[in-house]
């Protein structure tokens, strides 16, 4: 798959808003916990709609080009798993009730370029180019049970979904030092994309005397044209060892996206727009050189 290889190889990380320093490179490794709250609620086609909060750890290397004090070149990517697990009970509904135990996980990529340009001092412009993928996999057991407790119909089900997108970024990067060696640094970027929704499911019906019966439903795949903006915002504390050593951050990250779907699901019935939350605290270990 193209979107996979592509994300093979690009593994790097965001560092425009570093203080100068009179370096060539800076390479190493940033690692965070993040929550997702994923567009995939806010579409009712998809049967999504009481999936929780995801969570997991993502994670990458690092690598920057310093051309100049005040010009360098950034590569970055963030790649894990988040998951949640829930169970609900439902209200009545057409003589039945339901109990149903969900598990969805996600596997996410997210590889960014930039090219910076320092304004003055503490001021950075950047323009970059964003790639996201990620790939969604949803499976849950439904019991439906009749007014008197017994069991009319068990199905089991899964669904996959998965994103595609890629588009430009544009931001600035502040940094403001303080003490000895210490710094803030904030990055503010717009982002814009475009690319695919694939949404594809199963269901298996157990049913009858015994629940011997079974009946399977394959669904076709749907393949959607989207867009996507939003915005994303990084602010972090660090350590620098000196002009050439070690560099540690402490940030924070939060990534709002707002997917707009561009085909219709079924013939006169359209998805609509969702929105996609990202956020959590990452730490950093660079080695400027």
């Amino acid at each position: 798959m193209k979107s996979k290889k592509a994300t093979i190889a690009i593994a790097l990380v965001f560092i425009f808003s570093m203080p100068a320093l009179a370096v060539n490179f800076i390479i190493g490794a940033k690692a965070g916990y993040y929550g997702w709250e994923p567009y995939l609620k806010e579409i009712d086609a998809s049967g999504f709609s009481e999936i929780d909060v995801g969570a997991g750890v993502l994670y990458g290397p690092v690598f920057s080009v310093l051309f100049t004090p005040d010009l360098s070149l950034s590569l970055a990517a963030l790649t894990g798993v988040q998951s949640t697990h829930w169970k609900a009970n439902y209200e009545p509904w057409e003589g039945q009730y339901l109990v149903g135990t969900y598990f969805f996980e996600s596997r996410r990529t997210d590889v960014d370029t930039a090219l910076s340009y320092r304004l003055m001092q503490n001021l950075k412009v950047f323009l970059g180019y964003k790639y996201q993928y990620i790939d969604s996999e949803m499976n849950y057991t439904e019991i439906r049970t009749n007014a008197a407790g017994e069991i009319d119909e068990i199905i089991i089900s899964d669904g996959k979904a998965e994103t595609m997108s890629h588009g430009p970024a544009l931001g600035l990067g502040y940094s403001l030092p303080f003490g000895k060696g210490f710094f803030l640094a904030a990055n503010l970027s717009g982002l814009y994309m475009t690319g695919e929704f694939k949404l594809k499911g199963n269901w298996t019906y157990k049913y009858g005397s015994g629940f011997n019966d079974y009946n399977e439903e394959p669904t076709d795949s749907k393949n959607i044209d989207i867009e996507q903006y939003g915005v994303n915002f990084e602010p972090a504390i660090g350590y620098s060892a000196g002009e050439s050593g070690l560099i540690f951050t402490l940030g924070l990250r939060y990534q709002w996206l707002r997917t707009e779907f561009k085909d219709e699901f079924e013939p006169g019935e359209t998805l609509g727009d969702a929105n996609d939350y990202l956020y959590g605290v990452f730490v950093s270990v660079l080695y400027a050189f």
